[in-house]
């Protein structure tokens, strides 16, 4: 066998034990340490022990954000009383590089943003802006003319 040859095969096993490697780290996480598709079929997932984040598609809207965001925090245990925090308008995505995504928290102390009174409109454009999490559940109601 040529040097060469044998330096392909070792570059692969080693290569092939990385991917093992990280396989076994990424089962061994918690679940909420993983991506989650929200009901709304929008990837939600977690960028810090106190934010996560709503990765946006095509035509993603603020009702959307914040039904992904409440959907999430109910998988991650939060009660329905719960309030969700605006950690971060659109902005370059963590998770999905190349793509948006909206950042959201339920600590905002150790998220470091300061709660504000909730906004009449509903956006994803002021910081500390917050709902509650049943009412974040709403937003995902089936919007019949979405199709």
């Amino acid at each position: 066998m040529t040097k060469s040859r044998k330096d392909e095969l070792t570059t692969g096993v080693l290569a092939m034990r990385r991917l093992i490697a990280l396989a076994a780290i990424t089962a061994l996480l918690p679940l909420g340490a993983q991506a989650y598709t929200a009901t709304n079929r929008l990837k939600v997932a977690p960028i810090s022990d106190s934010v996560f984040e709503v990765v946006a598609r095509g035509g993603t809207g603020a009702r959307d954000f914040w039904c992904a965001a409440g959907d999430y925090a109910l998988k991650q245990g939060a009660r329905s009383n719960a309030r969700i925090y605006l950690a971060g308008g659109r902005q370059p995505s963590v998770s999905e590089p190349g793509r948006t995504a909206t950042r959201f928290t339920l600590s905002p102390d150790a998220a470091g943003i300061t709660p504000i009174a909730p906004q009449l409109v509903l956006t994803v454009d002021v910081v500390g802006d917050n709902i509650s999490v049943a009412s974040a559940r709403e937003y995902c109601a089936v919007d019949i003319s979405r199709g």
